[in-house]
């Protein structure tokens, strides 16, 4: 059943990590940093369905090169700590087939991030049928016809931007469940906002997914576990309450 997830983050100097590092891993690829002289090679990683750089038309078009748009990026940026990249990860619906799954992440990029003058890094992975997802690296300087502006456009870093991500994200899933028939539907806002007695369960991962369906207990799967036994609790008390609320009526 299709799912809601949508997480941002930041690839950060800070962090000791680098934008092409990181585009190397999420699309299994041996990439040379210029930036740091590393060669980052993730060429036996598995798991990869499909990868794409999405930049605008006017952009240069060495970036449509994974290794030569983030070098550029690199390149662009002076300080030690600076953000170099975001990332956008999302879950993916199952009941879409993976053609259709890169339509729909196409679209979103293309009416959030291209149309801002963003270029984009796609990587879809999928090491179990459960757990299809997408890595979006993202740059955080708008790209022109020479290369990136020296300036950071820092009205992307907005928290009402992430809420308007998440909404879009929502409404192209539940577009695309709608055309193929389906009558599932994902909604990005919290259970809270929804009015839902209801704990939200965290985002194990691929990783903590695996293990525990080995057997193998991990931290986050015990407080997932916490979690659904205190949702069971009260909704086995909500219906004791209606219960009872039914008896006193009759």
């Amino acid at each position: 059943m299709a799912l809601y997830h949508l997480s941002v983050k930041y690839i950060s100097r800070k962090q000791g990590r680098s934008s092409v590092s990181a585009a190397a891993y999420r699309s299994a690829e041996n990439l040379y940093c210029t930036y740091d002289g590393q060669q980052h090679d993730f060429t036996r990683k598995t798991g990869v369905l499909y990868t794409e750089v999405l930049i605008p038309d006017y952009a240069p078009l060495e970036f449509h090169k994974r290794e030569s748009l983030w070098n550029a990026v690199e390149q662009a940026e002076k300080r030690k700590d600076s953000r170099t990249a975001r990332e956008i990860e999302v879950a993916l619906p199952i009941e879409l087939t993976l053609d259709e799954q890169i339509a729909l992440v196409r679209e979103y990029i293309t009416t959030n991030f291209i149309s801002l003058g963003i270029c984009a890094d796609i990587a879809i992975h999928q090491k179990d049928i459960r757990n299809p997802h997408a890595h979006i690296l993202l740059t955080t300087r708008p790209v022109g016809r020479k290369g990136f502006h020296c300036r950071k456009a820092r009205e992307w870093d907005k928290r009402d931007n992430v809420t308007h991500w998440r909404k879009q994200w929502a409404e192209m899933q539940n577009r695309a469940l709608e055309r193929k028939g389906l009558h599932i539907r994902v909604n990005h806002e919290s259970y809270r906002i929804r009015g839902i007695d209801k704990e939200p369960t965290k985002h194990l991962g691929y990783t903590r997914t695996a293990l525990e369906r080995y057997g193998i207990e991990t931290e986050r799967g015990k407080e997932n576990r916490a979690i659904m036994a205190r949702n069971q609790a009260r909704e086995l008390e909500r219906l004791r309450i209606r219960e009872r609320s039914y008896e006193r009526s009759r």
